[in-house]
């Protein structure tokens, strides 16, 4: 698996690890209280004729059959090198970012498509029997997507394959090089040289190639329900990846947002800290004691002395006697006498 440090698990990964808490027990509650047409977009008759704009907000929510969830929480899993190389908060309001233009995106294309496709389909019966234009409104594949965040998968796709950095590469080799009598006296060294540099016998990967096979299946597993919001989640992703995605390089999220989606039992904690602190008043802080002046050398002296006169109280009364005399003067005074 790929990871730029060799912690396994959720460690240090706390937005990856609600997401795919949250979105299993999103998928079992729409599954055992069926409500998946809640998740469900469709431009007719959900938008046309019901105004459920609402829905726009919500498909991306999650997913409603058993091989979108499989795919997906992988993919987040995967993904969770991502967070360690932005950070949580900015990790999740990348996230955010994405849901949001791809939300956007999706209902535009699907609209414009819709529209567009009719409008075309409308143009051939006139042109074969040059009758006066009649628009025909008929359900088409841009009529609706598949539910879930497939939208922000594909971007963080494209996040994975620029920032993350490929740790190594292997070769697969599809079948055995023909014995013959210069192969038979050549080295192993030379043989392998010599299969390396034939590419039509090998197939050379890296360390990202299962989360490219876990992205086309699930690209590809609902058809093009699921390829358009993979396309345009690749286009989202392209643009952020070329700093072109306005407001998502300096947006973050508040911090009790955050806190919110990663740890909500904490959140009443520390909402009752603040919120008594708010009404008692702010308090100063104790003071710390002084601290103690560094040493130096005539305050050692100084304590030297102290301890010497409390270990030797007659010494005072001695030296008041016989004071101190240079080295000098005691060398004159020798040679005097």
């Amino acid at each position: 698996m790929t990871q730029l440090t060799p912690i396994r698990g959720f460690t240090n990964t706390p937005v990856t690890k609600s997401v795919i808490v949250i979105g299993t027990v999103l998928a079992l509650a729409l599954l055992a209280l069926q409500l998946k047409y809640l998740v469900t977009l469709a431009i007719d008759p959900l938008i046309v004729q019901y105004s459920q704009y609402w829905r726009v907000a919500t498909f991306q929510l999650s997913v409603i059959n058993e091989s979108d969830y499989l795919l997906s929480t992988i993919l987040w899993f995967h993904f969770k090198t991502l967070e360690r190389f932005f950070g949580p908060r900015k990790y999740f309001s990348l996230i955010t970012v994405f849901a949001l233009y791809n939300a956007v995106l999706t209902f535009l294309v699907l609209s414009v498509g819709q529209l567009l496709l009719n409008a075309l389909l409308s143009v051939i019966p006139m042109l074969k029997s040059y009758s006066p234009y009649k628009f025909v409104y008929r359900d088409t594949f841009f009529n609706s997507v598949v539910p879930g965040p497939l939208g922000i998968l594909a971007s963080l796709y494209m996040c994975h394959g620029t920032y993350i950095p490929v740790s190594y590469h292997f070769k697969i080799l599809f079948r055995r090089v023909e014995a013959s009598d210069e192969t038979e006296n050549s080295s192993d060294d030379t043989n392998a040289n010599r299969v390396i540099n034939n590419p039509g016998k090998l197939l050379t990967l890296n360390d990202h190639f299962q989360i490219h096979i876990l992205f086309t299946l699930l690209m590809l597993n609902n058809g093009i329900a699921s390829l358009i919001p993979c396309l345009i989640g690749l286009l989202v992703g392209r643009l952020y990846t070329s700093e072109l995605l306005a407001g998502s390089k300096n947006f973050h999220l508040p911090n009790l947002v955050f806190r919110l989606f990663v740890s909500p039992r904490k959140i009443n904690t520390s909402a009752f800290d603040l919120l008594r602190q708010r009404i008692r008043g702010f308090h100063r802080l104790p003071q710390s004691p002084p601290r103690e002046a560094e040493p130096t050398p005539e305050r050692e002296d100084v304590a030297e002395e102290t301890i010497d006169d409390i270990r030797n109280p007659e010494e005072p009364a001695n030296r008041s006697e016989t004071p101190v005399r240079p080295l000098g003067r005691q060398f004159l005074e020798t040679f005097r006498t």
